[in-house]
């Protein structure tokens, strides 16, 4: 017996792998035989009705559709999925008026059960009857006496019947009743805010809540929304109005405030920013408010290639008003630090910058990491100065007090870099393959782009005199020697016209004149690496960079988007692609 019942069951699994294997192939009349003769051995299975219904309806065998199901229904009178069974074998016949009557019994006949309620409503949904698939929810909200059921589904329901009033309103109600589940939200609207209409519905409905009802809910889900759509601007009147009605003491504010930073929207960056600071010194974020409005200023002024002197000046008068205000001390050390680095790098007064690094590695309790940096940065200042061996000496005390973190790694980064600076192409490569396995991506890049750049241009040449010169040069670019940079390169292109090199001297010239903000010669070699070199390593940098240069200082928004396009239609592996198609679309006025 045991034996005989084995077999059996093997045989029936495999009279259904069979059926189901026809089925998919659209051999229905093959498939129908196999369920026929698996329903008959076992009529409740549901898995055999479902195929065998289905069957019988492409098969348009419309008789035994209606057969099967009605039997069913003797079978399980209390099932109002059987009703909207019925009523689609109807409507395949033809029979309109049969159809309604069945579709109506079956949300007359809803129990108030959540299961059931679902399986009914799917079932319209399966059939393509969106409607009645709502209208199921509906009624089992008020069978189950639970106004807050169901919006979700009837959320879905109705976007993919396209009533986008219906779907947000369904997404704020739950709101109401469920504010926990503003993520879940966010995560169904993520892509539909890109559309107007979309986007003007849950404005409209949200602010309609927000002045009915104090739930601060529907501010954060408007601010969410705006900032979806990159308005800053009506962000922060919303974070505002929230911040003084709940005394928020600034700090949703001075999370927009970062957000607008990292977006580059520094007029609202700095407006909401500014916000935070008008509040006072009572508030807890103020000095952070300060510190960070700072940076902003920094950025924005040292990214652009267009700053003056005067722009300099004022924000040195910032860090020295904030230092004055707040003192030197563990919690102030990072504005030091940015402090120096506007001395150094944009003021050109290294005496200075060297004293601030100085003050800031005498501050009591200071953060071994904090030294560490500030040690490195000290040791690119004597680099500036022309002072190797201090500079060498500052870098290798990181890397033995900070080895296995990321700072060591960074200091030996820059000790392989110095090497190669001086003509040392061996050894510098010998630290750089070292580093190429850097838990930092940033310095494993680095080190990497290096490690092939002397390869490329060293190991199979038969003279040292165009790498050691490039080298020269590079280090003349870093330390503000322009015109001298400018030179250096001159003599290699004289001597070795067509060395391998010539498209890494085109990307030095170019970066030596966004320096000098002689934004047409940069764009001219910019061109030059496109023009000749664009199947290089350096083709998508120059692309990208020329693409910026035309969006940001020549004003000239279709050429940004014709390069932009470019890259991303020739340089399919390149890490810049994402950032450029994000500028592309921004530039052509799509909503992101």
């Amino acid at each position: 017996m045991l034996l005989f019942c084995t077999v059996l069951s093997a045989q029936t699994d495999m009279d259904k792998n069979l059926a189901i294997q026809f089925y998919q192939n659209q051999e229905y009349d093959k498939a129908v035989e196999l369920f026929e003769k698996l329903y008959k051995k076992d009529s409740e299975a549901d898995i055999y009705y479902r195929y065998l219904l289905n069957c019988y309806v492409v098969l348009k065998n419309y008789s035994e559709a209606e057969k099967i199901v009605k039997k069913r229904i003797k079978k399980n009178e209390a099932d109002p999925g059987l009703q909207v069974d019925l009523g689609f074998v109807y409507q395949q016949m033809g029979d309109i008026k049969a159809r309604d009557k069945q579709f109506e019994d079956a949300i007359k006949m809803l129990p108030p059960d959540q299961m059931t309620i679902r399986n009914v409503a799917n079932a319209f949904v399966g059939y393509g009857e969106q409607e009645l698939a709502a209208a199921s929810y509906e009624k089992g909200r008020e069978l189950l006496r639970q106004p807050g059921m169901f919006n979700f589904e009837l959320a879905d329901i109705y976007t993919r019947a396209n009533n986008k009033e219906k779907a947000v309103e369904n997404y704020i109600d739950l709101l109401t009743y469920n504010p926990g589940a503003i993520q879940s939200i966010k995560n169904k609207l993520q892509d539909r805010l890109s559309e107007d209409d979309w986007f003007e519905q849950v404005k409209t409905q949200t602010l309609v809540k927000i002045q009915k009802t104090n739930n601060e809910v529907f501010s954060e889900l408007l601010i969410w929304c705006f900032l979806q759509r990159s308005d800053y601007t009506s962000a922060f009147i919303q974070a505002r109005a929230l911040d003084k009605r709940n005394n928020e003491n600034g700090f949703r504010v001075l999370e927009l405030a970062r957000a607008a930073g990292e977006e580059k929207e520094y007029d609202a960056a700095v407006e909401a920013y500014q916000y935070v600071i008008d509040k006072g010194r009572n508030s807890s974020v103020y000095q952070t408010a300060k510190q960070e409005l700072l940076a902003l200023r920094k950025q924005k002024v040292t990214t652009s290639y267009e700053y003056t002197q005067e722009d300099l000046d004022a924000l040195m008068n910032g860090y020295n008003e904030f230092l004055r205000e707040f003192g030197l001390s563990r919690y102030t050390v990072n504005t030091l630090l940015e402090k120096a680095q506007l001395q150094a790098f944009y003021m050109y007064d290294l005496d200075s910058a060297i004293a601030t690094i100085e003050t800031l590695l005498k501050v009591p309790q200071l953060d071994k990491m904090i030294r560490g940096q500030a040690k490195i940065e000290l040791g690119d200042y004597y680099l500036l100065k022309g002072e190797d061996w201090e500079a060498s000496l500052l870098y290798s005390q990181v890397d033995k007090d900070l080895g296995d973190g990321v700072l060591g790694e960074l200091a030996r980064f820059k000790n392989a870099k110095l090497s190669y600076y001086q003509g040392d192409f061996e050894w510098s490569q010998a630290q750089l393959d070292i580093l190429k396995g850097s838990t930092s991506e940033l310095i494993a890049n680095d080190a990497l782009q290096l490690s092939i750049f002397i390869q490329d241009n060293f190991g199979l040449d038969t003279t040292t005199y165009p790498m050691e010169k490039f080298a020269q040069a590079d280090l003349l670019y870093f330390q503000n020697k322009l015109e001298e940079s400018l030179s250096t390169l001159d003599s290699i292109t004289r001597v070795f016209p067509n060395h391998s090199l010539a498209d890494d001297i085109a990307y030095k010239r170019a970066h030596i004149y966004l320096k000098k903000q002689d934004f047409a010669s940069a764009a001219k070699y910019y061109q030059m690496i496109l023009d000749r070199f664009a199947e290089d390593l350096l083709g998508d940098n120059a692309t990208f960079e020329l693409a910026e240069l035309y969006e940001y200082q020549l004003n000239d928004k279709d050429k940004a988007m014709e390069l932009y396009q470019d890259l991303i239609l020739n340089y399919h592996d390149s890490v810049l692609v994402v950032e450029a198609r994000k500028r592309f679309r921004k530039l052509r006025g799509d909503e992101l």
